[in-house]
């Protein structure tokens, strides 16, 4: 817009040094004329540039008139406007929410604790809304997604979680712990898709990983405690009917062959397994 205005200045300054020429051309001194068309020159050469923008790859280019948008709208590259429009960019681009790490987002889950999820999140501005975008958050993009999209992916993320619970998750037959991100991931998809469908797309929704409080861990690991102690008596009972069965078993075995079978096991002569203190000689 600034060159606009240049060039406005430089058409004043034509049209003044013309009315001047005009006046002094009868005179005995008349004011030059080159210098009227060194400023129509710089005039023309002023709206030429003015009339031209670029906008930057992937953007949404929104035109506007003395800062309100005309309800036009451009894509990426050189476009060409009236002389005293401008072309404003708005980022239409792949946005990531990117909280894995330290960074993760504290929810509040069913057991009115507080956990922190591991979650990437791409999404981009749909282009068909940029110009109520642009006029909405002040042509401030990164307003846009401060005021607008991160409060929303956060409440999503809440929404969610808020009847996930830990404990009920936790196999008992193994006690490991088994986070159900693939029907999470899809409730934060739904949940984004109805608070932002009509501003943003999501493109994709990754949950990395749930991040329990203190308290509630210590409460997993006690549950996981308590699955593995119950997996060693069921083991030991197991154990105990085993041999209680092999005694049984043993009891009902002919003497005589009991003790053939020890004398085996041990290498021993098994001549007094065959009478009552008169042992079989070997032969």
């Amino acid at each position: 817009m600034i060159t606009f205005w240049l060039a406005v200045a430089a058409l004043v300054l034509t049209a003044l040094t013309a009315l001047l020429w005009w006046i002094s051309r009868n005179s005995e001194h008349p004011l030059n004329v080159g210098l009227t068309t060194i400023f129509a020159a710089v005039a023309g050469i002023l709206l030429a540039i003015s009339s031209f923008s670029a906008v930057p790859q992937r953007n949404v280019g929104i035109v506007t008139s003395f800062g309100k948008a005309t309800g036009r709208e451009t894509g990426p590259g050189l476009q060409l406007t009236l002389p005293w429009q401008n072309v404003e960019d708005w980022d239409a681009s792949n946005q990531a929410f990117d909280r894995r790490g330290s960074a993760c987002t504290k929810v509040r889950i069913a057991t009115m604790a507080d956990a922190c999820v591991e979650v990437l999140i791409e999404w981009r501005a749909r282009p068909e809304h940029a110009s109520e975008q642009w006029a909405a958050y002040r042509k401030d993009f990164e307003l846009f997604t401060g005021r607008r999209v991160n409060p929303q992916i956060e409440q999503s993320l809440n929404d969610a979680f808020g009847g996930y619970s830990p404990l009920a998750n936790i196999d008992e037959a193994s006690g490991n712990l088994n986070v159900p991100t693939g029907p999470l991931t899809e409730q934060v998809r739904t949940a984004l898709t109805a608070r932002l469908g009509n501003d943003v797309e999501i493109l994709s929704v990754i949950v990395t990983r749930v991040n329990h409080d203190e308290k509630t861990q210590a409460s997993i690991d006690a549950f996981q405690t308590s699955v593995a102690k119950a997996r060693v008596l069921e083991q030991d009972k197991a154990n105990a009917e085993l041999q209680k069965a092999i005694t049984e078993t043993n009891a009902k075995v002919d003497a005589v062959t009991r003790c053939l079978e020890l004398a085996d096991k041990h290498g021993k002569e098994p001549g007094y397994c065959l009478g009552t203190g008169n042992p079989v000689q070997s032969r």
